[in-house]
């Protein structure tokens, strides 16, 4: 009886030795298995969340700023003109006005006569006829104009005539005559003419040095010839030439630099190299 107890007991003692080893064994699998999909989860829902945050970044800087631009682009030349103007008028100290980023025309050039403090304006953008002059002329305090683009005509020229407080002008698209460069005459304070028109000829030179306040004188285009180069080099007061698309000869310059060493002298934008004044220009 005694050995049937202690054989039962060794075959029995084994088992809850068995419980103990696999029990604690099967828990921290399944907890760390369960702690991995715990991560695995985490970093698939921050992933979700950023790609998401992104994307709608994306999507509203695409959308927002086609709004922006398309409302930029919805302003008509007038409404700009508007807000240039309403601009230009905050400010007590302006007296210049320049505009390059938009086109003008002759239909909101009318504003302008709101501005009386302009003293110089630029207009290098859109097309001017001599319509707008007549608006142009009853600013009372304007010294400088420039058109570009603009084939203001005799017309044109006549009207900007009535401009007493003119002292630079600068058209160098324009479609004048002769006649248009006589009308000049009128400006009694005519210092810079700068001036282009395929209907100006050599001719043109001797109308211009009958301006006598005039100092600098640019002509652009015009066939100007080795005589009109001595009828312009001996006006008494003047100080800056500036030829482009001439015709005058090699000779016709050799003689200016020889007998008006003193002018200030450019052809086609650049010093001559014989030009006692030369020097390197930088754009």
């Amino acid at each position: 009886m005694a050995r049937e107890e202690i054989v039962a007991s060794q075959l029995t003692e084994p088992e809850p030795a068995t419980e103990q080893v696999v029990e604690p064994t099967v828990s921290i699998v399944t907890v760390e298995k369960q702690n991995r999909r715990r991560r695995r989860l985490r970093i698939v829902l921050v992933l979700i969340v950023f790609f998401t945050v992104i994307g709608f970044s994306v999507w509203a800087a695409s959308h927002w700023g086609d709004e922006e631009t398309s409302e930029v682009e919805e302003k008509s030349p007038a409404i700009k003109m508007a807000d240039l103007v309403a601009k230009f008028k905050s400010d007590p100290k302006n007296s210049t006005l320049h505009i390059s980023d938009f086109a003008i025309d002759d239909s909101i050039i009318p504003s302008l006569s709101e501005l009386d403090a302009i003293e110089t304006l630029i207009l290098d953008q859109g097309v001017l006829t001599d319509a707008s002059i007549a608006t142009i002329v009853t600013l009372p305090n304007l010294r400088q104009l420039r058109l570009r683009l603009s084939p203001i005509t005799d017309d044109g020229l006549q009207e900007l005539a009535n401009c007493s407080t003119l002292m630079f002008v600068n058209l160098p698209h324009c479609k004048c005559t002769v006649r248009g460069i006589m009308a000049l005459g009128k400006l009694p304070k005519l210092r810079q003419l700068r001036i282009g028109s395929p209907e100006l000829t050599n001719e043109a030179t001797r109308e211009i040095a009958k301006l006598k306040t005039l100092q600098t004188v640019h002509l652009i285009g015009v066939p100007v010839t080795d005589d009109g180069l001595k009828i312009l080099a001996e006006m008494p007061q003047l100080e800056s030439l500036y030829l482009d698309d001439s015709l005058v000869t090699e000779a016709g310059w050799l003689w200016l630099f020889q007998r008006h060493a003193h002018l200030h002298v450019h052809i086609n934008q650049k010093h001559h190299d014989r030009d006692p004044q030369h020097h390197e220009h930088h754009d």
